[in-house]
């Protein structure tokens, strides 16, 4: 009996993954300043629908210059790529959703160096940091995800090195 192949997830559902993610991440980013800033202890975290959008094309194309740059370019330059491409798109949706009363965020009344409460300097480190993440993490895994046949009983590698297989009949 042969197998059904395993076919890798499309590029709906990678977008998908990366936009869930995004949207996640924002909300517990805010929960947490809410904390430190405020001592809010109900940990409000916020966002907006918009931001599915965002993060979802976003991943998309860190995903593509991941694929692209990962034998060619070490992670600290990738890195540094992905922050610029940050801060563009960032800018980039704000601004076009400024113009319709619609951006989520104003980093004006928060941060000094901001341009036009769109980007500030002040969140470099953590893109940068949170483009490896994406890279090492979230990227690396989504792309090693497959469809396919239902796996009827595992086994863990008598190695103990976390990996599994399954088992033959």
């Amino acid at each position: 009996m042969a197998e059904a192949a395993h076919k890798p997830l499309s590029p709906l559902v990678r977008l998908y993954i990366y936009a869930i993610h995004g949207y996640f991440t924002e909300v517990m980013f805010t929960a947490t300043w809410e904390l430190v800033e405020n001592r809010n202890p109900k940990l409000p975290g916020v966002t907006s629908v918009w931001c599915l959008l965002i993060y979802g094309v976003s991943g998309m194309v860190i995903e593509t210059m991941y694929v692209r740059m990962k034998d060619s370019v070490p992670l600290i330059m990738r890195a540094m790529i992905y922050t610029i491409w940050t801060y563009g798109w960032e800018f980039t949706t704000g601004y076009i959703l400024t113009h319709f009363g619609a951006c989520p965020w104003d980093y004006e009344p928060y941060f000094d160096n901001h341009f036009m409460g769109l980007v500030t300097l002040e969140y470099a480190p953590l893109w940068f940091l949170a483009s490896i993440c994406l890279e090492k993490i979230l990227i690396n895994y989504t792309l090693q995800l497959h469809w396919g046949p239902q796996v009827k009983e595992i086994v863990e590698d008598t190695r103990g090195n976390g990996n599994v297989k399954q088992k033959a009949n």
